[in-house]
C-alpha cells in the first residue's frame, strides 16, 4: 500500500505537575451528556498521564460517552468503555502512548492513510483551530516526535531574510502571508517545509534527523554546539556505563572508556584518590590532570593527602564525592582547542558532567536504583614456602629466636619438625599459606540512591537522594556517604529562564588503610609475615601492661595488624556542597543574556591518633601515642555573564557569538594540632594519660595555619560560523588576569581556532561510505601558577636565641626559596588533525586524532647553593612535548531485530619528551623518593621520556654481561654485582593505553564486557625489595644450600665463580648495604585486564502492565575480575602508592579488589 501521512498530535504534551483529576466517576443512573472524543481524552491526559495520536484527523470530533471509572481503572479499560460501539479502537505504542483508529476503510480522499495499528511519527500537520492571526501573524508550537517540546528552533520564511526562534515552550509567532513557506530547522532534527497556513493550525512535529553526528554536545562553559561542527576531539560516555559496573571514585570507573584518557588506579583503596591524565603529563612538576566542571561549575578534585617517601594514608580526592546514578554524561574535552575557553585551567584537557535533570520525564516520576557488591582481596603473592622463619638456615628453638626473627624467612627447610613461635608455643615448622584469608573480610558494599523527577510546560525537575554504605577488606575500616542532588530549569516567563542545581555530601571515612613505610600500615605485616607464621598468634593484640604486642624485639614499626585496625584512631569528615544559580534572558529571538553564579566548597576535618600503647611513640617508657587533627576550608566562587547570539541567514550561511566574562575567587584555609599539612609540625604528644585521646590531655600541642586566596578576572568570546551544514568555522579567544602575578606580567590572551569539513555531505561518495569528517584546530592554554611564588616571606620560629625569637624564610611547602617577580604561567600550545568515517550505514567507523602539544615556560624550581640562605630557585624554564595519536573503532558485526552485537575499541599512544630544564640534565619529580634505594628517584631528564626511575644498574662488560666483584678491585663485597653510576632506568608513564568493549543485545537481554590494558611504563617495586630481604620472594631460593653464585664473569672477563651466602647476597642487593641495586626490583607494568562484566535483564512491559512499576532492570555485575598479562611478581601492576607526577614507586600497597554483585533499578 502505498506510504502516506497519518494525521496525528499530542493532546496536551506538557501538563500542569499539580492537575487535579477531571474526569470524575459517574453515577449509572445519571443522564450521561455525550462529548467529543477530544475533550475526554484531554481529560484521561490529566488524570492519568498518559499521550494519544489520532490516525485520522477528524477522529477527535466524534462524539463518546464519558467513562464511568473505578479506583486505580486501567488505562485500557477507560478507553474500551469511551470507544465502545463508535467503529474506533486504539493501540497502545508504550505504557503512556495511545493511537486512536478507525475500523472503517479510508474513503477515496485518504486512500494514502496507512491501516490502523500504524505508530510512525507524523509527517504532516493535523488541520485543527486556526492560529493565524487577523495580522498575518502565524502562531504555532514546534515540538519533537516523542512529545517533547523544542526551544531554539529556527523558523524561516523560505526565501527571505526574515526569521525567529522558538521559545522556551516550543512557541513560535512570525509574519507571513498566505504563499509563504515556513522552514523549521533544529540540530539533530529534519529540515521540516511547511505552507504558512498550515504552520498556524497545531502542532509543528520535528522528527530526528538520520544523518551521523547530529547529536548536540554542551561544551566549554556551557555553550551548545553540534558534534558534526566540532573540530576538535571530544568523547561522550553515557552515565548508564559508568553506573551499573562502579567504583566508589568517578576517576577510577572510566578507565578503558575514552581514547586518550589515561587513568593510573592507585593501591590506595576504595576510599582513596584517583590519577587521570589525557594526552599525557603537560607539566614538569605543575598540575597534570584536567579540570573537572559539573553542571557548569568547576569542582576541585585536589588529594588531600597522599603517601610520600615514609607512607601513611590516601584522603581522597573530589571524585569520590559524585554519585553515579546522578550522572547524565560524561564528556572530556581532550584538547587545547575543546577547553581553551577555560582559560589558564584548559591546558590539560576538561572532563564535563552532566548531572541529571529531569528533562526526559512526562509528569512525576520516581526511580529507585540499588547497587550491591561483596568485595574479595585478589592475592597477587607467589612466595616460596620451601623455607620457615629464621635466620642463617636456623629455625626458632626458643622464644628469643622467634622474637629476633619476626619477618625473616631465611629459617631451615620446612620439614613438619618442632618449632617455637614468639609466644614460646610449640608449633609444627610447616608452610602457612591463608594469613590474607584468616586477616582480611569479604568487604560489602551498598549504595541506594532514589530520585524523584517532574515535568511541565514551565520547566522540569529532578530531586535525588542517594546512600553508600562500604565496609572493606580491612577489618573495622568503613566508608559512610550520603547526598542530595537537584537539578532543574524553570521557564519564570516565555523569556526568562532560570536554572538551579545544587549538589551536598557527607562523607565518614574510618580507618583508612595506611600505606607505604608508614609505621600504621595495616598490610605490611601480612605481606612480610614468615612463611611459617600464622598472623592469628597475633589476634591477642595488647600485652597485660595495655601495650602493642609486637611479633618480634628488633623492630618497632612492623606493627601488630590486628591492633592497629582495633586500637588506631583515623577518620575524616567531609561536609561538601556544590551549586550555581542561572539566569538566562531572550532579548531577542536571536540574542540573550546570561549571568551564573556558583560555588563549590567544602569543610574537611582530619582526626589520627595513634595510640599509647605504641611502642615507638613511649620514648619514656611510660607515655605513648600522638594526636593529630586539622581542618581544611575550601571553597571557590565564581561570577559571570555572557551574551550570545544566532543569526540564521536564508542564504547557506550560519553565524552564532559569544561573549562574556568570569571571575574566579579561591580561599583555602587551613589550620590544626600536630603534623597539620604545610607545617613542619609532629603529630602533638604522648598522650600523659593511656587511652583518654583529646588534645587537653597533651603537654605540648603544636598549632599552625596556613591560609591561601587568590582570584582570576576573565573576559571571554566565541564566534562559530557555519555553511550548508557541512562547513564550520569556530574561534574563541580568553583572557585571564591573576591576582598571583606581578601586575606587569599578570593577563594573557589564550586563543583557539578549530574547523570541521562533512565531506560526505559535500562530494559524491561510494555508497557504502555513510560518513567522512575533517576537523583541524589550534589552540593555547595553561595550567596557572600557585600563589605567592613571587614574593619573599618570614615566620618567627618556635625557639630563640640569646632570648630573641629567630626568623626564617616562609614558604608554602616548607622549603627555603627565592621568589621570581616575573613569574609567568605555564604556556602550552597545541595543534590536532583528525578524521571520522563511517561505512556501510554506520555498521563500521573510526575517529583517528593526531595531535602535537608542547609546553613553554613551565615553573621548575632549580636548586642551589644552602649557603645562599635559600634552597631553590623558581623559574619558567621547563619545555616538554606531547605527540601522539588516539584511534577509536567502532562495528556492528551482527544487527537483527532481536539481536544485535555492537563492539568499540579505542588505544591511544604518547610520545612524550622532556625538551628543556633550563640548562640542567634532570630534575626530581615533587619530592618522589622511594623509601628503600636512597639513590633511587622519579626524575624527569632532558631527552627522555616524562618520570625516569634513576637509579643504580648492573654493571656490564661489552656483551652484556653482569660483572660481579672480585673482592680486591673495588669494595664490593666478592661474589657480589657491580654497580654503576644512577642511571635512567626507564619511564613510568604508560606510552599505549586502550580499552575494548563488547556489548551483545538479545530481546531483553544484554551483556557487556569491557577489556583494558596499557604498555609501555615501569615500575619500582619496594614489597618485591622487602620480599628480598625477608627471604620470601622464590628468586631468594637460589644459593640457599651452597651459596649463590651470580651468572656473569668478574672485571677480568672470566666467569664469576665466587659463592655468596643466600642470605647476604639478596639483603645486600635489596635493602641492607650500599651494594644495592635498584635494576633488579624495576618491573615491565604493562598489562591487560578483564575489567568489568554486565549482564542485564529488563523487565518486559508486558509483564509490569498491570503493576505500578513503569519499568524494571536487575543485573548481575563484576569489576576487577581477571589481570590477562601482567609481568610484575607477587603486586598488581597498578599498584603505585600516590596520584602525584612522580608515580612508578610502589611499597606495601592496597591490595586489588574483585567485586561481584547486583544492580536494582525501579521506575514508578
Amino acid at each position: 500500500m502505498r506510504k502516506s501521512s497519518i494525521y496525528a498530535y499530542f493532546l496536551l504534551v506538557f501538563f500542569s505537575l499539580n492537575a487535579t483529576t477531571s474526569v470524575l466517576p459517574q453515577s449509572v443512573d445519571t443522564a450521561i451528556q455525550r462529548k467529543p472524543l477530544l475533550e475526554v481524552l484531554i481529560d484521561l491526559n490529566k488524570s492519568k498521564g498518559v499521550y494519544f495520536l489520532f490516525s485520522q484527523q477528524p477522529l477527535g470530533k466524534v462524539l463518546v460517552d464519558p467513562p464511568i471509572l473505578t479506583t486505580n481503572m486501567p488505562v485500557e479499560k477507560i478507553l474500551n468503555q469511551v470507544l465502545k460501539n463508535t467503529g474506533l479502537y486504539f493501540k497502545k505504542v508504550d505504557d503512556r502512548t495511545f493511537v486512536i483508529l478507525s475500523r472503517r476503510l479510508p474513503d477515496k480522499n485518504n486512500a494514502g492513510d496507512p491501516p490502523p495499528g500504524v505508530t510512525s511519527p507524523p509527517d504532516e500537520i493535523p488541520m485543527v483551530d486556526s492560529a493565524i492571526l487577523a495580522n498575518n501573524n502565524i502562531r504555532g508550537r514546534v515540538i519533537a516526535s516523542d512529545g517533547k517540546t523544542l526551544p531554539g528552533v529556527s523558523v524561516s520564511i523560505k526565501h527571505t531574510h526574515k526569521g525567529t526562534v522558538t521559545d522556551l515552550e516550543g512557541l513560535f509567532e512570525i509574519h507571513a502571508v498566505k504563499g509563504d513557506t515556513l522552514l523549521f530547522s533544529f540540530v539533530g532534527y529534519k529540515l521540516r517545509q511547511l505552507p504558512a497556513g498550515e504552520a498556524g493550525r497545531g502542532w509543528v512535529i520535528l522528527t530526528p534527523s538520520d544523518q551521523p553526528l547530529t547529536e548536540v554536545l554542551v561544551t566549554a562553559l556551557g555553550i551548545k554546539r553540534q558534534e558534526r561542527s566540532l573540530g576538535f576531539s571530544a568523547t561522550e560516555v553515557d552515565g548508564s556505563r559508568l553506573a551499573m559496573s562502579r567504583e566508589p571514585n568517578l576517576g577510577n570507573a572510566l578507565v578503558g572508556q575514552v581514547a586518550g584518557l589515561s587513568v593510573a588506579v592507585n593501591a590506595t583503596g576504595p576510599y582513596g584518590s584517583s590519577r587521570v591524565l589525557i594526552r599525557g603529563n603537560a607539566s614538569l612538576s605543575g598540575n597534570n590532570q584536567p579540570l573537572y566542571v559539573i553542571d557548569g561549575v568547576p569542582y576541585d578534585n585536589t588529594s588531600q593527602g597522599y603517601s610520600g617517601t615514609y607512607g601513611g594514608p590516601d584522603l581522597g580526592d573530589g571524585l569520590s564525592n559524585i554519585n553515579t546514578d546522578d550522572i547524565e554524561s560524561v564528556l572530556v574535552l581532550k584538547g587545547v582547542a575543546a577547553s581553551a575557553l577555560y582559560g589558564y585551567r584548559g591546558g590539560n584537557g576538561a572532563i564535563l558532567i552532566t548531572t541529571k535533570s529531569g528533562s526526559k520525564t512526562r509528569g512525576i516520576g520516581i526511580q529507585v536504583n540499588n547497587n550491591f557488591t561483596a568485595n574479595t582481596i585478589v592475592d597477587e603473592r607467589d612466595y616460596q614456602y620451601e623455607y620457615g622463619q629464621g635466620v642463617s638456615g636456623v629455625k626458632p628453638t626458643n622464644r628469643q629466636l622467634a622474637e629476633v626473627a619476626p619477618y625473616f624467612s631465611w629459617g631451615a627447610k620446612l620439614d613438619g619438625s618442632r618449632a617455637v613461635n614468639f609466644l614460646g608455643d610449640t608449633v609444627p615448622y610447616l608452610p602457612i599459606k591463608n594469613n590474607f584469608r584468616h586477616f582480611f573480610q569479604t568487604g560489602l558494599t551498598n549504595q541506594s540512591s532514589v530520585a524523584l523527577t517532574g515535568a511541565n510546560n514551565k520547566g522540569h525537575f529532578r530531586l535525588g537522594l542517594s546512600n553508600l554504605l562500604l565496609n572493606t577488606i580491612i577489618p573495622n575500616s568503613t566508608m559512610r556517604q550520603q547526598g542530595i542532588n537537584f537539578n532543574s530549569t524553570y521557564s519564570v516567563t516565555s523569556r526568562l529562564q532560570m536554572e538551579l542545581t545544587a549538589d551536598y555530601v557527607f562523607e565518614h571515612v574510618n580507618n583508612r588503610a595506611s600505606i607505604s613505610d608508614n609505621a600504621g600500615n595495616i598490610i605490611a605485616p601480612l605481606l612480610y609475615l614468615p612463611t611459617s607464621f600464622d598472623v592469628r598468634w597475633l589476634k591477642n593484640r595488647t600485652n597485660p601492661d595495655g601495650t602493642e604486642r609486637l611479633a618480634g624485639t628488633i623492630d618497632n614499626f612492623f606493627e601488630n595488624p590486628y591492633y592497629i585496625a582495633y586500637e588506631y584512631i583515623n577518620k575524616t569528615d567531609r561536609n561538601r556542597i556544590t551549586g550555581g544559580l542561572t539566569l538566562k534572558y531572550n532579548l531577542l529571538d536571536w540574542l540573550y543574556l546570561q549571568g551564573q553564579v556558583s560555588r563549590d566548597g567544602y569543610i574537611f576535618n582530619v582526626t589520627n591518633i595513634v595510640p599509647s600503647g605504641v611502642e615507638y611513640t613511649r620514648s619514656d617508657g611510660i607515655h605513648g601515642g600522638n594526636l593529630t587533627q586539622y581542618e581544611v576550608n575550601y571553597h571557590e566562587m565564581n561570577s559571570s555573564f555572557m551574551i550570545g547570539m544566532h543569526k540564521g541567514s536564508p542564504t547557506d550561511w550560519n553565524f552564532s557569538a559569544n561573549i562574556g566574562g568570569n571571575q574566579q575567587d579561591n580561599v583555602v584555609d587551613v589550620s590544626g594540632v600536630g603534623a597539620v599539612p604545610y607545617s613542619s609540625n609532629r603529630a602533638a604528644g604522648p598522650f600523659l594519660v593511656a587511652g583518654n585521646y583529646n588534645s587537653s590531655n597533651i603537654v605540648t600541642k603544636p598549632y599552625s595555619s596556613f591560609y591561601r586566596h587568590y582570584r582570576v578576572n576573565s573576559l571571554y568570546g566565541s564566534a562559530d560560523l557555519a555553511y550548508k551544514n557541512y562547513l564550520f568555522f569556530n574561534l574563541t579567544a580568553r583572557n585571564d588576569w591573576f591576582s598571583t602575578l606581578n601586575i606587569n606580567t599578570d593577563h594573557y590572551l589564550y586563543p583557539s581556532f578549530s574547523g570541521s569539513f562533512v565531506f560526505s555531505e559535500a562530494l559524491r561518495l561510494p555508497a557504502w561510505i555513510s560518513l567522512g569528517k575533517f576537523r583541524a584546530s589550534y589552540a593555547a592554554s595553561s595550567n596557572g601558577t600557585e600563589p605567592y611564588q613571587n614574593v619573599l616571606t618570614y615566620g618567627l620560629a618556635s625557639y630563640t636565641i640569646s632570648g630573641q625569637p629567630l626568623a626564617y624564610i616562609a614558604t608554602s611547602d616548607l622549603v627555603p626559596l627565592i621568589p621570581n617577580a616575573s613569574l609567568r604561567p605555564v604556556s602550552i600550545a597545541e595543534k590536532e588533525l583528525g578524521l571520522i568515517m563511517q561505512f556501510l550505514h554506520g555498521r563500521l567507523g573510526f575517529d583517528l586524532t593526531y595531535y602535537n602539544k608542547e609546553t613553554t615556560n613551565d615553573i621548575v624550581r632549580i636548586t642551589v647553593s644552602p649557603t645562599s640562605g635559600y634552597f631553590e630557585l623558581i623559574r619558567n624554564i621547563g619545555k616538554i612535548r606531547n605527540r601522539g595519536i588516539e584511534l577509536l573503532v567502532t562495528g556492528a558485526p551482527v544487527k537483527t531485530r532481536a539481536f544485535s552485537w555492537n563492539m568499540s575499541f579505542n588505544v591511544a599512544v604518547n610520545n612524550n619528551k622532556v625538551l628543556d630544564i633550563g640548562g640542567a640534565q634532570s630534575i626530581v619529580i615533587n619530592g618522589a623518593y622511594p623509601r628503600w634505594g636512597s639513590e633511587v628517584s622519579i626524575s624527569n631528564v632532558v631527552g627522555l621520556p616524562y618520570g625516569q626511575i634513576m637509579g643504580y644498574a648492573y654493571k656490564r662488560d661489552g656483551n652484556g654481561n653482569i660483572i660481579y666483584s672480585d673482592g680486591i678491585s673495588n669494595s664490593t663485597p666478592a661474589g657480589e654485582p657491580e654497580q654503576t653510576g644512577v642511571v635512567p632506568l626507564g619511564s613510568t608513564v604508560y606510552k599505549q593505553t586502550g580499552g575494548f568493549t563488547n556489548e551483545w543485545h538479545y530481546r531483553n537481554l544484554s551483556l557487556s564486557v569491557l577489556m583494558d590494558f596499557k604498555y609501555g611504563a615501569k615500575l619500582y617495586s619496594g614489597t618485591n625489595l622487602l620480599l628480598y630481604q625477608y627471604g620470601l620472594q622464590k628468586k631468594t631460593l637460589e644459593g640457599r644450600v651452597g651459596g649463590y653464585v651470580g651468572k656473569g664473569v668478574t672485571a677480568d672477563g672470566k666467569p664469576n665463580t665466587i659463592a655468596v651466602p643466600a642470605q647476604q647476597y639478596f639483603q645486600d642487593i635489596a635493602a641492607r648495604g650500599t651494594d644495592h641495586i635498584a635494576e633488579e626490583f624495576v618491573y615491565d607494568a604493562s598489562f591487560v585486564k578483564l575489567r568489568s562484566v554486565v549482564l542485564t535483564y529488563n523487565f518486559p512491559a508486558s509483564l509490569l502492565k498491570k503493576s505500578f512499576v513503569k519499568g524494571a532492570a536487575f543485573s548481575l555485575v563484576g569489576r576487577n575480575l581477571a589481570t590477562l598479562v601482567k609481568h610484575t611478581p607477587n603486586i598488581d601492576p597498578e599498584s603505585s602508592i600516590n596520584n602525584t607526577n612522580g608515580q612508578g614507586l610502589e611499597l606495601s600497597g592496597y591490595p586489588p579488589v574483585r567485586s561481584w554483585g547486583f544492580n536494582l533499578n525501579l521506575k514508578f
